[in-house]
């Protein structure tokens, strides 16, 4: 049974919608926004593990946002920006001095009140002022004593960066944006 001429017209109008917005996906996804999945404890409790967010690759990355970045071993971390370029940044008796100013970290409330009760006399160890070169990043992780950040693989590059999350899709009862 040959098709008429209104289904074969039908049809292609289909496939082009079809086409049309799987190209809108792809690109979106090349160059806009990404979907990752969390891996690891170095951003507990901020993010657990299996956690699902959504990347922007067109925002400006500013101090305190989280970033997923190619490391050096190849693997994607997600980390919290503490400084970018030009920025000093020192830690003296687990406080954050970021331009000669202490800083407040909220995120890191609940983390110091475990390491106290387990006996750690502070979540992250001292570290001498520096400045963060053009084109990089200081990042660390909210899980201060379980966390391969700047301290051990150094300032992250700009290129390196793959995006900002900016959305929490999953787990359900967490869904929403991110601070």
């Amino acid at each position: 049974m040959a098709m008429n001429e209104d289904a074969i017209n039908d049809l292609i109008a289909w496939m082009k919608i079809i086409i049309l917005t799987a190209a809108i996906v792809l690109l979106s996804r090349q160059f806009l926004f990404e979907p990752v999945a969390v891996h690891g404890q170095s951003m507990m409790p901020t993010f657990e593990e299996d956690d699902k967010v959504i990347l922007s690759k067109i925002s400006s990355i500013d101090n305190f946002d989280m970033i997923v970045f190619v490391a050096p071993d190849q693997k994607n971390y997600i980390k919290r920006v503490i400084g970018i370029p030009g920025d000093r940044v020192e830690m003296k008796d687990d406080q954050l001095y970021l331009n000669g100013e202490p800083i407040d970290e909220p995120y890191l409330e609940e983390n110091r009140q475990w390491a106290e009760a387990n006996g750690y006399p502070q979540l992250t160890t001292d570290f001498g002022e520096f400045t963060v070169p053009g084109e990089c990043y200081f990042v660390l992780g909210d899980n201060r004593l379980n966390s391969v950040d700047s301290r051990m693989i150094g300032f992250i590059l700009e290129e390196a960066v793959i995006g900002e999350v900016k959305f929490r899709i999953s787990p359900i009862d967490h869904i929403g944006t991110v601070k």
